[in-house]
């Protein structure tokens, strides 16, 4: 049996320069890629919307909650929410927990922005 085929050489120990094996490029940097490169203009965002927020209507919902001014002690979360749906009841309950120092609650508004000024 011939040495090529032992080793595994299916072209019988011949040089095949392939579009794979012809010339290598680091990653990026390939002619090609760097053609394709175009910088943004100075001033220009490539992303002027920015990232989404995720939960901006619970954001929303919360806001109006923490704008309300409560005269009284809520130690009866059913009795402050009479007549509201059940989302106006989560919203509640999460300001509420808040309030009474839980701390999940706490990080739900702060990450949301809704203690912010």
């Amino acid at each position: 049996m011939d040495d090529s085929r032992k080793k595994g050489n299916k072209n019988n120990g011949e040089n095949d320069d392939s579009s794979f094996t012809a010339e290598k490029h680091k990653h990026g940097k390939h002619p090609n890629s760097l053609a394709n490169l175009k910088p943004y203009e100075k001033g220009v965002s490539g992303n002027p919307g920015g990232r989404s927020m995720k939960f901006k209507n619970l954001k929303t919902a919360l806001d109006r909650w923490g704008e309300k001014y409560i005269d009284y002690d809520l130690w009866e979360i059913p009795s402050a929410t009479d007549g509201e749906s059940l989302k106006e009841q989560v919203i509640f309950a999460i300001w509420d927990k808040a309030r009474r120092g839980n701390v999940r609650c706490i990080e739900i508004l702060a990450q949301l922005g809704c203690l912010d000024d």
